[in-house]
């Protein structure tokens, strides 16, 4: 049928050893002939070499009908061949071969032609604006950047010789920025004579990182990020209203810096051999720290909170770890462990208590709090605990500035042996303490190497780490207080609900393997008291 009507005949055949005798498609040019004459043709490099060539309407003819060069003649190709063949040589590499020109022509050894050598690489192009749906024309566009860009470079005339692209930089950023923004070419210019006027009253900056860098967004961003900072800028004078009063110290369960009883222990370190109550299922046993790996299993726990919720119309206490009902069996397995929790007599006879004033006696640093460029006015402070034949211990304890720089992350060396390395609350993984240096003692130095006692500590929670520190304070702000609970003292609400509802984003969102971060619980509570403070002052 296609043979017939001739559908076909036009087409060349696709099979390059086409042999069928009653083929649809044209053989004009036999594929074998093709195919020999394709071998034959010495590839195209990358530089391509033409011996003789005329321009004939963008495309290379034979040189019978242009004017044969002399031999030894320096030109070979006419001026106007040889502009063209720079112009147009990427096309010419890419879709003809190599031309011959004629061979010898007379005696003797024939002068080598002189080669025209045409790079197919394109050279590198000038960065131009990207009129892709642009509403303004290009002409005005051009300009538009030019009035910028001489803008910026005036501005950041300090920084250019270290950072020479910043203006061509800004300049771009900014013209794209306006013409995205403008729908038509009245208000693009108006815009560009409003960013350049704005760029022109900034303040030099000094740095890369100055509010001043940017585009007109960038900058204005950057600069309430600054007041913002500035107004929520912790010192000792704007967060003296939230400091917590010494008389509510029992209230919340923080240790008396009054109590002398407190200063005076240390004789009983460990309770190995001595009957406790579990702290976790609540049933007695016997310390010890021998076989703790054939002992896993002899404590089941909920190691989540149990919290009161409606069912079917009914009132039920519902652990938060496993959804389970109170008095179910727990969902958790290890060893019996015990905590003195906040009775401060026995945790004194432990180790004894003492005050920032007595580290700074004992360190012979009295009296030069004031000239101490170490010692911060307001200082973040979380501290992580594990179990051990002498109770609840300190095992890391972090102290970070206003800034969130860090200033302390030690680890505790620790004398006794270790029950429960408490992975989920701790974020410390077994074999994690056994190149710790310090041991208390020290480490409650290096901390007040930081905190004077003039300096505000912060924390949430923070008697649980003046506990396991045995550091006493008098200059408290907790945001557990300053942001109570509906039900008021002793219940607290969660860190990470305060930093989600106030701050609106998450912390410890890994707990289950990485356990709690010191480092960014004592950061995220600095940063919940500068919202305080701006809040109140707004």
């Amino acid at each position: 049928m296609f043979r017939s009507l001739g559908l076909f005949a036009s087409a060349l055949c696709p099979d390059p050893s086409c042999h069928r005798p009653k083929c649809m498609f044209n053989h004009g040019e036999s594929s074998r002939k093709r195919k020999e004459t394709v071998e034959e043709k010495e590839p195209v490099t990358g530089h391509e070499t033409v011996k003789s060539l005329g321009i004939n309407g963008g495309r290379a003819t034979s040189t019978s009908s242009q004017a044969q060069p002399k031999p030894g003649s320096s030109k070979a190709v006419p001026t106007n061949a040889a502009n063209s063949l720079g112009h147009h040589a990427p096309v010419l590499a890419s879709k003809k071969p190599r031309v011959e020109a004629d061979e010898t022509k007379g005696k003797g050894t024939p002068a080598a032609a002189p080669e025209v050598i045409v790079n197919p690489m394109r050279p590198p192009s000038i960065p131009t604006i990207n009129l892709k749906l642009s509403p303004q024309p290009y002409a005005d566009r051009q300009k538009g950047l030019q009035t910028l860009f001489q803008q910026y470079t005036k501005l950041y005339r300090p920084l250019l010789t270290e950072h020479p692209d910043l203006a061509h930089t800004s300049a771009l950023r900014q013209e794209a920025e306006t013409s995205s923004t403008c729908p038509n070419i009245k208000t693009y210019k108006s815009a560009i004579h409003h960013a350049a006027v704005s760029v022109s009253r900034r303040a030099a900056p000094d740095s890369p990182t100055h509010p001043s860098v940017g585009t007109l967004k960038e900058s204005r961003a950057a600069y309430e990020k600054l007041e913002k900072d500035l107004a929520g800028r912790l010192t000792k004078e704007k967060v003296a209203q939230y400091l917590l009063p010494l008389d509510q110290f029992k209230i919340w369960a923080y240790p008396d810096p009054r109590n002398q009883d407190l200063l005076n222990g240390g004789d009983e370190p460990d309770c190995q051999g001595i009957h406790q109550t579990c702290s976790r299922c609540k049933k007695p046993f016997v310390v010890s720290s021998k076989y703790l790996q054939s002992r896993s299993g002899e404590c089941q726990f909920h190691y989540g909170k149990i919290q009161p919720e409606r069912i079917e119309g009914k009132r039920k206490w519902i652990y938060t770890c496993c959804r389970r009902e109170r008095g179910e069996a727990g969902c958790e397995e290890g060893i019996h462990v015990f905590t003195d929790g906040d009775d401060d007599a026995k945790l004194a006879k432990r180790k004894a208590f003492k005050t920032v004033q007595q580290v700074w006696e004992e360190r012979g640093q009295a009296g030069t709090e004031a000239k101490s460029k170490k010692v911060a006015d307001v200082v973040g402070m979380d501290c992580e605990m594990i179990y051990t034949t002498g109770g609840s211990s300190l095992a890391r304890v972090t102290v970070v500035d206003q800034s969130g720089v860090i200033l302390l992350d030690e680890k505790v060396r620790q004398p006794v042996p270790i029950l429960d390395i408490n992975t989920r609350f701790s974020g410390l993984h077994p074999g994690e303490l056994d190149d710790a240096v310090m041991d208390l003692e020290a480490v409650r130095s290096a901390v007040c190497v930081f905190v004077g006692p003039e300096s505000v500590i912060v924390g949430h929670g923070l008697e649980n780490d003046l506990r396991a520190l045995r550091l006493l304070h008098d200059k408290i702000i907790d945001t557990a207080t300053i942001f109570p609970h509906d039900k008021g003292p002793p219940y607290r609400r969660a860190l990470r609900d305060l930093v989600k509802e106030k701050l609106g984003y998450f912390i410890q969102e890994r707990t289950a393997d990485l356990g709690h971060s010191s480092a960014e619980d004592a950061k995220a509570t600095l940063e919940v008291l500068k919202w305080k403070v701006r809040d109140d002052a707004a």
